[in-house]
């Protein structure tokens, strides 16, 4: 797995959207690594997107990381939404654990739009 981390452009003065975009295998071979560096990740941003469109599997330890980047996100009270369109890896996973709802959205623009109009999301 690779984690690309960018800024989306900002949306306004204080506007600071982290986007994670995961790629290829998200399993216990890669994820421990990942884990440790969710709170600096999640820190000063206004709202966090972990991309999971081009994720191939995803097994209980990408479940764990999705879970840490939204306790994150709330500790700190900022938005957070998790890319997986219907019929990808991550939105089959994250259907069967009953985490889609009110997380996973079917694209980057609706992910934005829902970390910035979101408090604690």
């Amino acid at each position: 797995m690779s984690l690309e981390v960018r800024q989306a452009p900002p949306a306004g003065a204080d506007d600071r959207v982290e986007v994670l975009r995961a790629r290829g295998d998200l399993d216990v071979t890669v994820v421990p690594a990942v884990l440790p560096r969710v709170p600096d990740l999640v820190a000063g941003t206004t709202g966090v997107v972990l991309d999971l469109s081009e994720v191939t599997f995803c097994d209980s330890s990408g479940i764990r990381l999705v879970n840490s980047f939204a306790a994150a996100c709330a500790r700190a009270r900022v938005g957070f939404r998790v890319v997986a369109p219907p019929g990808s890896s991550g939105r089959r996973i994250l259907d069967l654990v009953e985490m889609a709802e009110g997380l996973a959205v079917d694209s980057l623009p609706e992910a934005l739009d829902g970390v910035r109009g979101a408090v604690g999301g």
